[in-house]
């Protein structure tokens, strides 16, 4: 039995020395006790740490450390570091020294601290750093030798700091760099070589920058850039920019009156401007733009489409268009004699325009369509002979146009595969917007509802509850056949508010009769009429009958 317990004592003994214990000697804090694994993360303690190096750290995060708890000093004990993350540090300043004992390390994320100025050659203690991200750390200066010694980065970001410039050779160190982000800082210019040796760069983010002028040959030296974002960017008003192969390009909000593109792109986003000029030069690789809220105009359109062969989504929806382009509209300046059509085009949307009707023949409305949205506009009328070469529409959206008439049954069986359909907000006449509902209903077609907490002064009173929520479409449902449709106006509702109307009219003229009759008001009345039709010669009689009358009221009112 002893000999048992000495064996387990020795294996605990055994487990419990490979333990490193959690205070050296001298009372210092061991850092491989707290970090025993290849993660590491320390927030605010003021403590004191042992000079024992932990090999085994390869990720440390350090946050919301004031300036004297964790210091620079803690990478000493770290050699193995691979990536450092400092979040919420009171950090003034980076310096090579600080740097050199994790000279291993690949990706450095700053975040949250006061560094202000990036000097000469401060990384260049780790020249094998990939990833390097100092976003919202108050930086307004950065030396044009800063990244000097880099030459593996592959992602910097520098966003939400308060830089007003960038010296035009600060990125030349860069060739390996992939990503950039510059957004949200204080650049109204960009040099014109700021970019000459970042050949590799593929995203660029200048969004959020209060830009003046961008010149045309800025971007012109990268050959592999894919993604741009110009969004909010102050008041340009006119850009010019030569882009070989980008595939996403954001211009939102930055208040663009004309904008020419020596290239091309897959996917524009222009919305929120003042456009009313806009030329690309590729323009078979355009896939989707989205052009809402600008001043483009149905020639400013025709011009635009031609040529867009592969165009899948189009948003012109809040723009000044008064009609559609039709086919030998749109000729650019060159005369091109191309054919105008859209073969690709699947999704349309020009809600919010001035259209008062759909042509008869339009390019712009494909047989591919699958979504099309004509809603608020100034349509007072729709064929749906119109809309028979759509033969794979899918959504139609009507809603806060002028039309009161509409052939819904044939829309129907022209379109069997339509499953979203928008009517509301129109002066239909009286009960037909009723019967478009269970028509449609029935059929599988859903019917959008008008938003909550609107009532239109031109619907009819009859449709003022329709499209009617899931209880009142089942209550609906279960309606027998036939009370519904006594009247084509009238509703189950209106026939039973009249019969309790009549009811209690009814009521209240019984009330009436026994009033007057207890108040002895129709004898009176029935005397009158008896003394004018007798003549003259009863004169006498009436009046003693009428004496006869008051003393009987007389009596009464003395008796009560």
């Amino acid at each position: 039995m002893h000999l048992y317990i000495y064996l387990l004592l020795g294996f605990c003994g055994l487990a419990v020395g490979d333990v490193p214990a959690v205070y050296d000697a001298t009372g210092r804090l061991n850092l491989s006790a707290i970090c025993p694994g290849s993660f590491c993360s320390l927030s605010d303690r003021s403590v004191a740490y042992s000079a024992t190096p932990d090999l085994q750290v390869r990720e440390l995060h350090l946050r919301n450390c004031s300036r004297h708890s964790i210091t620079w000093l803690v990478l000493n004990l770290t050699p193995g570091l691979r990536t450092l993350v400092i979040r919420n540090c009171a950090t003034y300043h980076i310096s090579t020294e600080s740097l050199r004992p994790v000279a291993n390390l690949t990706s450095l994320q700053m975040q949250g601290t006061s560094l202000g100025v990036l000097r000469d050659r401060i990384f260049t203690a780790v020249p094998r750093l990939e990833i390097l991200q100092l976003s919202q750390n108050f930086i307004h200066t950065v030396h044009i030798g800063a990244f000097k010694g880099l030459s593996r980065l592959r992602l910097l970001g520098l966003q939400g700091n308060g830089m007003p410039e960038i010296l035009a050779s600060t990125f030349d160190p860069l060739v390996e760099l992939v990503h950039l982000d510059l957004s949200r800082n204080q650049l109204t210019t960009l040099p014109q070589n700021i970019f000459a040796k970042n050949k590799k760069l593929q995203t660029l983010l200048l969004n959020g920058n209060p830009l003046r002028t961008l010149q045309p040959d800025v971007l012109s030296s990268l050959p592999n850039l894919r993604v741009l974002d110009l969004g909010h960017v102050g008041e340009l008003e006119v850009i010019t920019l030569d882009l070989p192969h980008v595939q996403n390009l954001a211009l939102e909000g930055s208040s663009l009156s004309s904008l020419v593109i020596n290239g091309g792109f897959i996917k524009l986003q222009a919305g929120n401007n003042e456009l009313n000029h806009l030329q690309v030069g590729n323009k078979s690789a355009v896939i989707e733009m989205d052009l809402h809220g600008n001043l483009l105009d149905g020639n400013n359109t025709a011009a635009l489409l031609r040529g867009m062969w592969n165009l899948q989504r189009l948003d012109l929806s809040k723009n000044v268009i008064e009609a559609l382009p039709l086919h030998g509209s749109g000729f650019d300046a060159s005369g091109s004699q191309e054919l105008f059509i859209l073969p690709s085009l699947k999704y349309l949307n020009l809600a919010n325009n001035r259209l008062v009707r759909l042509p008869p023949e339009s390019p712009i409305l494909s047989s591919h369509l699958n979504s099309l949205d004509l809603s608020h506009n100034l349509m007072l009328t729709l064929d749906v002979e119109i809309l028979r070469s759509l033969a794979v529409l899918k959504a139609l959206f009507l809603e806060g146009n002028r039309l009161n008439a509409f052939d819904y049954q044939m829309l129907h069986e022209e379109h069997q595969d339509l499953t979203e359909l928008a009517l509301h907000d129109n002066p239909w006449s009286p009960g037909l917007y009723r019967k478009m509902f269970l028509y449609l209903t029935d059929r599988g077609v859903h019917l959008q509802a008008r938003p909550q907490n609107r009532v239109l002064n031109n619907s009819s009173r009859v449709d003022i509850d329709w499209p009617p929520n899931e209880s009142q479409a089942e209550a609906q449902k279960q309606d027998p056949p036939g009370v519904t449709g006594i009247h084509p106006y009238w509703t189950l509702r209106d026939i039973l508010a009249f019969v309790t109307l009549l009811v209690v009219m009814l009521i209240l003229l019984m009330n009436l009769y026994h009033i007057l009759e207890e108040e002895g008001c129709l004898r009176r009345f029935r005397h009158w009429r008896r003394s004018r039709f007798h003549g003259p010669s009863t004169s006498s009689t009436s009046r003693n009958s009428a004496r006869r009358l008051n003393e009987q009221d007389s009596e009464h009112s003395s008796s009560e």
